[in-house]
């Protein structure tokens, strides 16, 4: 009887100390912005959001509905302070699914103004960013829904399958904050169009002292681009044409089952920094517009051929960083840390589109599925 008297007592004095929930914030009583857009208009950033109205009908169904609003300002800290009048509950970014960026707007230095997304008190920093060609950011946020999902969930499935296919690197907003704050290293983002109706990534956007370089990469380059990276994603599919004069049923696909890439940052004659890249690659035949079987010489032949195009195109991919001035690389940030004081001596924006980038693929084909 003690001994329950003695509990009775010692939790009447610990109760009052434990934390409740004073401080909770219900998301039915909030606005969730699940997309927000950012343009540029008459000078002006124009903010687009998109907010999920849930909306209950009967048990376990339910319907949602979209309700986009805009508003325009010197700044984002502007635009948002008017969207917030617009609403009846407070407005939050806490399950913000995408950032979409306009072609201007994503040409400014993007860290002075997504700082905006990192200081607000409920960020979701895990959403998607990338660049709409072509129309109005907001314009992609104005489409109801994508197949089943709602436009922002929609368009987000689309980037982190595009992630999956290595057709751009695996990034969230989160990310994008790590690189504006590294030296030497530039980064992609993904692109995305409308065709017909439908909405795809189209590329990849390279990026350029923290803003877009107003150049891309295009969609049959990416995943080369990728393996170059070393940050590719599960799947790399990958395609070589027998003969360039003709192309209709006379190509070799092929899936890398492994990728190694070595760098290696050297001085030339001059003392100038130079880069030599190999890219060794195992891969697997998945089409191969001839039916018969493929003798060992055929084989040889087919690596040569593929090395042969692969090396072609890796080298057209490097001549187009170096003239958007974006070292996706991170050439510059491998010679900040192995070489301080050359690093300290050089202008890295004017010299990197000037030093040679030498590249170099060699493939081996492992497998041959059902052709051999």
């Amino acid at each position: 009887m003690k001994t329950n008297s003695r509990k009775i007592i010692i939790l009447l004095f610990i109760f009052p100390l434990l934390t409740g929930c004073w401080d909770q914030k219900l998301i039915v009583d909030q606005e969730v912005m699940n997309g927000v857009s950012l343009d540029l208009e008459d000078n002006k950033v124009k903010s687009t959001i998109v907010v999920l109205n849930i909306i209950p009908k009967g048990t376990n169904f339910f319907d949602f509905k979209n309700q986009m609003s805009s508003a325009t300002g010197y700044s984002l800290e502007d635009t948002y302070r008017e969207l917030r009048t617009y609403y009846t509950g407070p407005l939050t970014a806490s399950k913000s699914r995408i950032i979409l960026l306009g072609e201007s707007f994503a040409k400014k230095n993007l860290n002075a103004y997504l700082d905006f997304f990192y200081r607000v008190p409920d960020p979701y920093l895990g959403s998607k960013v990338a660049i709409v060609k072509g129309v109005e950011a907001s314009e992609l946020l104005s489409t109801k829904e994508i197949g089943t999902n709602p436009v922002a969930f929609g368009l987000y499935e689309i980037i982190e399958a595009a992630e999956d296919n290595s057709t751009v690197t695996k990034g969230t907003l989160n990310t994008l904050f790590t690189y504006f704050n590294e030296e030497g290293k530039d980064f992609i983002l993904p692109i995305l169009e409308k065709n017909e109706g439908n909405i795809l990534v189209s590329g990849a956007g390279l990026m350029s002292h923290n803003g877009y370089s107003g150049q891309m990469i295009s969609l049959k380059e990416c995943s080369l681009l990728l393996l170059i990276m070393d940050n590719y994603g599960e799947l790399v599919d990958l395609e070589t044409y027998m003969n360039d004069k003709k192309k209709l049923n006379n190509q070799v696909s092929y899936r890398i089952l492994k990728a190694k890439r070595e760098l290696d940052l050297k001085k030339d004659a001059s003392g100038k920094p130079m880069v030599d890249i190999h890219l060794d690659l195992k891969v697997l035949l998945h089409q191969y517009p001839i039916t018969e079987k493929i003798s060992s010489k055929q084989i040889k032949k087919l690596e040569e051929t593929i090395s042969r195009d692969l090396t072609k195109k890796s080298q057209s991919i490097m001549k187009k960083t170096q003239k958007a001035n974006s070292d996706v690389l991170g050439i510059g940030r491998e010679l900040k840390e192995t070489d301080p004081a050359a690093w300290k001596a050089l202008d890295w924006r004017e010299t990197y589109p000037t030093i040679k980038i030498n590249t170099r693929v060699e493939v081996a084909i492992e497998k041959t599925g059902i052709l051999k």
